[in-house]
Formats: C-alpha cells, structure tokens, sequence
C-alpha cells in the first residue's frame, strides 16, 4: 500500500499593505523626509540673512582728521586762558559765521582749526597780551537707523563710528552690527563687518550719517520660525504613525 505524500503547506506571509494591496512603508518614508525638508530649509534662509563677502572699506575721504576746514552746522568751543566768560561752544550758522566773544560774527566756514585759532588769537591780541586760544571744531553727526536713541550729535572730530554709536545707545535688539553704513553727499558707504572697523580710526565729517541697518526678517524672527517647523513636522509624524 502506497502513503499518500503529505500537502505542502507555504510559510505564513506578512503585510504592510493597505486595503488596496499598496504598501504603506514607502508613502510613509515619502512623507516623513518632506516634513523633515520644511524643517531643514530654515536653516539656510537665517544664514543667508548674514551679510557675507569681504567687508567694504569706507573713502579716504572717510578717514577725517582735525585739520579737516569748519563747516555750516559745526560748533566752535573756544578757550582763552584766564577768560572763562570767553570760553564756550559757538555754533556756525548756515551762511558760515560763528558769534565770537569780543569779535562779533567772524566767517569761519572753510577755516581749518589752525588758521581759525590763528586768527582767533590775533583778535584777541588787541585785549589781551599773548592770549593763549584754544579751538575745537565739534563735527555734527546724525546717528540713524536701528539704535537706541537716534540723534544729531556734536562730536570732535577723533571721535570713532563706535562712539557715536555708543553715544546714541548702542545698538538695538533689531539692529544688525554687519551693517552699517555711512551717508556722506547722498552716496553711502558700507563700512563692513563690526569687528573689521577699527576703533582708532576716525571715519566721520560734519554733516554725515551713521545708519545703522535692521536685521532680516528671518533673523529677526529664526526661533518662532523653527518652533514652528518643529511643532508641524512632529504633528505630521504623529499623524501617520496612526
């Protein structure tokens, strides 16, 4: 008598497949790594807020000096030894003439401190014997844009983009330090990176302005606009493990 040979039974068979027979896994992954995508693509639009490339560096008419000739809207601080009622700041007016102590309106615009010293002390002379005249010409500066407090200000003419900077405040939570510039005859002057303008030089001439600029948007707003990423990829995530 011959066995019948026993059926053959197929291993068990296990699916990751929806109703329709398509598998799940790849529209899953398909899924998670777009999320993940809107995530990762903030990063580089905060970076690219950054100001990048090599800093630019401001005219040679920027760097200015003591020697630099009186202009329309500076003040003349004036001081005669033994004189204190003669010595006091004295603003230029538009037409160039500064109200001086026992000289009357003298035309000093277009002087350089020297020679307006010079000729100071000369007039003097006529009440005094030697007089000894000290002049300081305070160049008048705008500081604009994102500080604290903008202002017009009275600065002599050593004084640094930093201190001017620091005189109206400092810089502003929305202010960007990699971006100032400096308006001179209505032609502006990237100065370049904070850290690349020097302190000891003098970049400022009666009548410029220091504006500081603002941060981009993105910069500005780079924690909310991650979270916010965060919280819609985590809720997608949630969504499809379900």
């Amino acid at each position: 008598m011959r066995r019948r040979p026993y059926p053959r039974h197929s291993a068990p068979v296990t699916t990751n497949s929806s109703a329709d027979g398509r598998s799940l896994a790849p529209r899953r992954a398909r899924t998670i790594v777009a999320a993940l995508g809107v995530l990762l693509a903030a990063a580089p639009v905060v970076r690219a807020q950054t100001p990048a490339g090599t800093p630019v560096p401001a005219p040679t008419a920027a760097v200015a000096g003591s020697d630099d000739p009186v202009g329309a809207g500076d003040k003349v601080v004036l001081r005669v030894w033994r004189e204190p009622t003669w010595s006091d700041a004295y603003p230029v007016d538009a037409t160039g003439f500064a109200t001086l102590p026992r000289i009357g309106p003298m035309h000093v615009a277009g002087l350089a401190p020297r020679a307006l010293r010079d000729s100071v002390r000369a007039r003097l002379a006529v009440y005094l014997r030697e007089p000894v005249v000290d002049v300081i010409v305070l160049r008048r500066v705008a500081v604009l844009g994102a500080v604290r407090k903008p202002d017009v200000l009275f600065v002599e003419p050593v004084s640094t983009v930093r201190d001017l900077i620091a005189q109206a405040g400092g810089i502003d939570e929305e202010g960007d330090p990699n971006r100032i510039e400096i308006v001179r005859d209505g032609e502006r002057v990237r100065l370049g990176r904070w850290n690349d303008i020097q302190s000891t030089v003098a970049p400022v001439r009666s009548g410029d302005q220091i504006v500081v600029g603002r941060k981009g948007w993105f910069a500005r707003n780079a924690l909310a606009a991650v979270s916010s990423a965060a919280v819609a990829v985590s809720v997608l995530v949630s969504a499809f493990r379900r």
